[in-house]
């Protein structure tokens, strides 16, 4: 049984914002298990820690507030929970915050996260607001979607994009939906908002600063595959 239920909130900074998110996984299950937490285990003959990351992070994204619902079987203080799982992360990834969360089997879905796209040190510059305002009033954002393994699809992003504004530092925020029909990505936003494809986007930075959970009924493709089991993982001697 689910004796405890943490929601962990953490950053992945700029020096692991290329890891994948099955090293991200990885990670956290070698953290809690140096650190001799009592964790719960996934059932089948390879158990791992029951560690659900609502939403997968894309590779190249640097995030100021992630988040892993860890599944405990007997109740620990928070602040040693805390101190005791810093201690085993690796560089790049820094604790922020712990709380407890309803005990449940079901995790949380994501409904709202904010990115900040990095423009003026790409060479870019915001649109003005009027701009911002008549972009986000469109009866439909199309784009054009490649994919590697199948054919190009268009997709409306409307209504994934809940809102675009600039903020410091030339950077524009992007809040998306992550909807299951269409969830925008941060660079497509952008390749429709200054109408440039996006292979001339992919130098800007993009930075996840905000994600706003609940629960849901169904979960998001990206949380089943964050919460599916990874490949076998690599001997303990070695290091995400």
């Amino acid at each position: 049984m689910i004796q405890q239920k943490v929601e962990v909130r953490f950053e992945k900074g700029e020096a692991a914002r290329f890891i994948s998110h099955l090293d991200l996984m990885r990670a956290f299950q070698r953290a809690v298990r140096r650190a001799d937490l009592p964790v719960r285990l996934t059932e089948g003959f390879n158990p791992r820690p029951r560690i659900v990351f609502p939403v997968a992070l894309e590779v190249g994204v640097a995030s100021l507030d992630e988040v892993a619902e860890i599944e405990f079987t007997q109740w620990t203080p928070l602040e040693i929970l805390k101190e005791r799982l810093a201690r085993h992360l690796p560089p790049g990834l820094s604790l922020i915050a712990l709380q407890e969360i309803p005990p449940t089997r079901k995790g949380q879905v994501p409904l709202l996260i904010r990115y900040h796209l990095h423009l003026k040190e790409a060479g870019l510059t915001c649109p003005p607001p009027e701009a911002l305002t008549a972009f986000l009033a469109s009866p439909a954002l199309p784009f054009l979607r490649q994919r590697e393994t199948q054919a190009p699809t268009t997709l409306d992003l409307k209504a994934s994009v809940a809102a675009v504004e600039a903020v410091a530092d030339g950077a524009v925020a992007v809040v998306i939906k992550p909807i299951q029909t269409a969830r925008a990505r941060p660079l497509e936003v952008l390749s429709l908002l200054l109408a440039k494809p996006i292979q001339e986007l992919k130098t800007v930075r993009v930075t996840k600063v905000q994600m706003t959970l609940g629960p849901g009924k169904v979960p998001t493709p990206e949380a089943e595959a964050a919460e599916s089991e990874p490949p076998e993982s690599p001997p303990e001697t070695e290091q995400p």
